[in-house]
């Protein structure tokens, strides 16, 4: 064939243009094959990378992109790690939960949280669960996380240990006046309160008041405030004065100077309870008999004025000076708060003053049911029944002495409370004395003299408030318990509370020696 040579090899007969001498054109066809397939070749790959470009660009117009280690796509809530949750009464708590979403979910609590626990939506599919004081118990949370797609709820169970008991109504009924041998120590004057009710709960016979007169002993009872030389006679001389302006408060929260209305400042075991999302309400009999004398509810002196509840009057034996929430700026500034738990007790039947205002409840109306009544009730009976007076002024004597009356109003209202689911539940109820008799001035438990208490000492005459003995009754406590040693006082008391409810201890409490938790409880 004129102008093409054929050249063997391969599978077969090849035709080749013919290019001029042999050599020269075989050289220029090989060169040209070459050309022609790297050609080929980048074309493929160009044709190949531009099918993957395209397929990411169509991926990107969808609604959702694909960054590294994101959710593929749209997706419900869901909650990451376990239902379980830790923590311990008494120590900070702060829980983390975590979901995992697409978009992010939002989180919300479901129901009502546990008293003091505060829950947090972080914005970035987690929550945070926090307390600074969380109290002891097995609590049900319930979290939802929602979002564009769904709603998903998780129920998880904190478990907050506690080193004692779970109770979580505590009752105490101050009284008046008697040192440990006319009380406990003299069972045929008193049997219910030297026997029966010993019998029933722990008697601990070294229990001391803190001051003398009354008033330092309630006050300091719920606050740990110290004596001063104003409440030391009862702000009767002196009146229901403030402290001095600008006098405060020192390192560990005791107020200076001398005064009988503590400053807004100075906190109690009510605002910590407050706070803590507790309930609690002073129970004082007859306040509000006689409404030209004091108010049915939050019944208090004028501020800065003369105290007209000194004594008692016909069908009235209310006094202020053992109302010791009257006593605080941060209760009595707030009139609402005041007005609703600081209230009268009302009698056996839940009957109240005339005057007490439209929703106001005593203490038998209230132990109807564990959701109404208060995590601490404090009690004091009116100036016949607590003892202070005998013969008595506001009503005929139930008896024929002062521990006689006390007696008589204890075996009708202990059995009362004691009845109540409440109680019956997880409560408390301690029965204790303000001071022993005036020559009595014995201190325990590490107390040292207030900054503005009488230069004599906390007793006026000497340290203390004197042994007065203290009777607790529990489910938690074995009956029939005597405790000799070691010692306690008010103070103790008020930490002994605040322990119960993983409450921080204020001024005395502080640095009280002793506690009723290693040493009352059943183990």
């Amino acid at each position: 064939m004129k102008g093409f040579t054929r050249e063997a090899g391969g599978a077969g007969l090849q035709v080749i243009p013919d290019l001029g001498t042999p050599a020269t054109a075989r050289a220029e066809l090989l060169v040209d094959r070459g050309t022609l397939m790297n050609k080929a070749r980048t074309h493929k790959r160009i044709a190949i990378g531009a099918a993957v470009i395209a397929s990411v660009s169509l991926l990107a117009m969808l609604p959702y992109g694909l960054p590294a280690g994101a959710v593929k796509g749209p997706s419900a809530p869901v909650f990451s790690g376990s239902g379980a949750l830790k923590a311990s009464q008494g120590k900070a708590m702060s829980l983390t939960i975590k979901t995992k979403a697409n978009p992010t979910a939002a989180l919300s609590v479901s129901g009502a949280l546990p008293p003091g626990i505060h829950f947090a939506d972080n914005g970035n599919g987690t929550g945070s669960l926090t307390d600074p004081t969380p109290l002891g118990g097995i609590y049900n949370i319930t979290i939802d996380a929602a979002n564009s797609v769904a709603t998903t709820p998780k129920t998880f169970t904190l478990t907050v240990k506690s080193k004692v008991p779970l109770i979580r109504h505590v009752f105490v009924i101050m009284l008046e006046n008697e040192g440990y041998a006319a009380t406990f120590g003299n069972p045929s004057a008193d049997p219910y309160l030297a026997t029966t009710l010993p019998s029933t709960g722990a008697l601990l016979t070294n229990y001391y008041g803190v001051g003398h007169f009354s008033n330092s002993n309630y006050t300091g009872f719920i606050s740990g405030q110290p004596p001063t030389a104003a409440n030391q006679i009862d702000c009767i001389s002196s009146g229901y004065v403030d402290f001095p302006s600008g006098s405060g408060q020192d390192a560990n929260g005791i107020q200076q100077g001398n005064g009988c209305v503590y400053p807004a400042a100075v906190p109690t075991l009510a605002d910590q309870l407050t706070t803590a999302g507790l309930g609690w309400k002073g129970y004082s009999e007859d306040m509000g008999n006689v409404p030209s004398r004091e108010s049915a509810t939050c019944g208090h002196p004028v501020l800065n004025g003369a105290d007209t509840t000194v004594s008692a009057v016909a069908g009235d034996g209310y006094a202020s000076r053992h109302n010791p929430f009257v006593y605080f700026h941060s209760i009595i500034d707030n009139s609402t708060v005041c007005n609703q738990n600081v209230v009268p007790l009302g009698d056996t039947s839940g009957n109240l003053p005339a005057g007490a205002p439209v929703g106001t409840t005593g203490l038998v109306s209230d132990l109807a049911s564990v959701a109404t009544t208060p995590n601490f009730s404090y009690i004091t009976p009116n100036l016949c029944n607590d003892g202070h007076d005998y013969p008595c002024t506001s009503q005929t004597s139930p008896t024929g002495s002062a521990v006689g009356d006390v007696n008589a109003w204890l075996a009708t209202w202990i059995p009362i409370i004691k009845a109540s689911p409440a109680y019956q539940q997880d409560g408390l109820i301690e029965v204790t004395f303000d001071e022993a008799g005036f020559s009595d001035t014995t201190a325990c438990c590490g107390e040292t003299p207030g900054p503005a208490a009488n230069p004599g000492g906390n007793g006026i005459n000497g340290p203390g408030g004197g042994i007065v003995g203290t009777v607790l009754i529990s489910p938690f406590i074995t009956a029939g318990t005597v405790v000799s040693k070691p010692s306690f006082n008010h103070y103790s008391s008020l930490a002994s509370i605040e322990d119960l409810f993983g409450l921080p201890r204020l001024g005395e409490a502080k640095t009280v020696t002793t506690n009723f938790d290693k040493h009352i409880y059943t183990p």
